[in-house]
């Protein structure tokens, strides 16, 4: 969050939206660089539909953007929280000479925890709307925190999998 002075709840949620905004822009294409780098067929399917997901979710915060009046403004690259998880989750991908299983639940474990900071950050925004009588800002943030939530929880599910092969390779070595 922006260091400025916020004097309303409205301040306050806006700065959420920008927030958000530039996070589901750069995890757009950061699933896809991500999903290139998956050995495992279902995770990196996950993250690819995630992905589209995604471009759907800024769509929504730019709908949620016009209901308010407003037009999304770019976070400050320093106060984005979700920029620095999101280079360390590709750096974890890009390691060289990992094994494929061990590069996956790291990816797996980056992801998740760019999807509960997102999951934070739409409750956060979803509740304030609602306080504020955005009623429609408020239907359409949660049904992208609804969308979250599920991709965590599949992301958990692909994990038990993930996590068994990875002991195994550790163990074979």
């Amino acid at each position: 969050m922006p260091l400025h002075a916020m004097h309303t709840m409205k301040d306050l949620l806006v700065t959420q939206l920008n927030e958000l905004h530039a996070a589901e822009k750069h995890c757009s294409t950061l699933l896809t660089s991500l999903a290139d780098h998956a050995s495992d067929r279902a995770l990196a399917e996950l993250l690819r539909s995630h992905g589209s997901e995604t471009q759907e979710h800024v769509a929504r915060l730019d709908s949620v953007f016009r209901e308010l009046g407003l037009k999304p403004h770019a976070a400050r690259a320093e106060t984005a929280c979700m920029k620095g998880l999101a280079r360390d989750c590709l750096e974890l991908a890009k390691a060289p000479r990992t094994e494929p299983h061990v590069r996956d639940a790291a990816i797996i474990a980056g992801v998740q925890h760019i999807e509960h900071d997102e999951i934070a950050g739409y409750g956060c925004a979803r509740t304030w709307a609602q306080l504020l009588g955005f009623q429609g800002a408020a239907g359409k943030l949660q049904l992208t925190l609804d969308e979250e939530r599920r991709a965590d929880v599949d992301l958990s599910r692909i994990a038990q999998q993930v996590n068994r092969k990875a002991m195994s390779a550790a163990t074979a070595v």
